[in-house]
């Protein structure tokens, strides 16, 4: 009876939720289950350790960025472009500032590129953060990963 007064003025359980690290000023949306708060994302993100940089290449152009989070599949990163349409870069590679350990030419594919909030009136450069999903991994791409979300990240996203 209870259910034929609430009828249609109320939301399902699935909402969107804001769910961002505090430091963390981006956008970033995940669908979680109101009542469970399970995330739908197939692999678990993991915070990355301080200055982990990504090197982004495109056919035509190669950028930089800081790693931000990643996972077994995909990863996100700030880098700071000056175009108004963002690239689409199609391999990456990930290099901690301070080790010889790196992964290489990592295929990938855009997820989404989002324009942060610029705190400067006067920059000319525009902070993006990135979100990118890896595409067909070598199995040595694939034993370089689970090695550097086993030594290089902080804890779950």
């Amino acid at each position: 009876m209870l259910e034929k007064r609430i009828g249609k003025d109320r939301r399902s359980g699935i909402d969107r939720r804001l769910c961002a690290a505090p430091y963390d000023k981006g956008p970033e949306r995940r669908i979680t289950d109101r009542r469970s708060e399970i995330d739908k994302r197939k692999h678990i993100r993991y915070w990355v350790k301080d200055h982990i940089l990504v090197n982004l290449k495109s056919e035509s152009k190669s950028n930089h960025g800081q790693l931000l989070d990643i996972s077994k599949g995909g990863l996100a990163f700030y880098y700071f472009a000056n175009a108004k349409k963002p690239k689409n870069y199609s391999e990456l590679g990930i290099f901690p500032s301070n080790d010889d350990f790196a992964i290489a030419r990592i295929p990938c594919k855009t997820v989404s590129d989002t324009k942060m909030i610029n705190e400067s009136p006067f920059g000319t450069k525009i902070l993006r953060r990135h979100s990118i999903r890896f595409e067909n991994l070598t199995p040595a791409q694939k034993i370089k990963m689970d090695y550097f979300l086993r030594n290089y990240t902080l804890g779950e996203a």
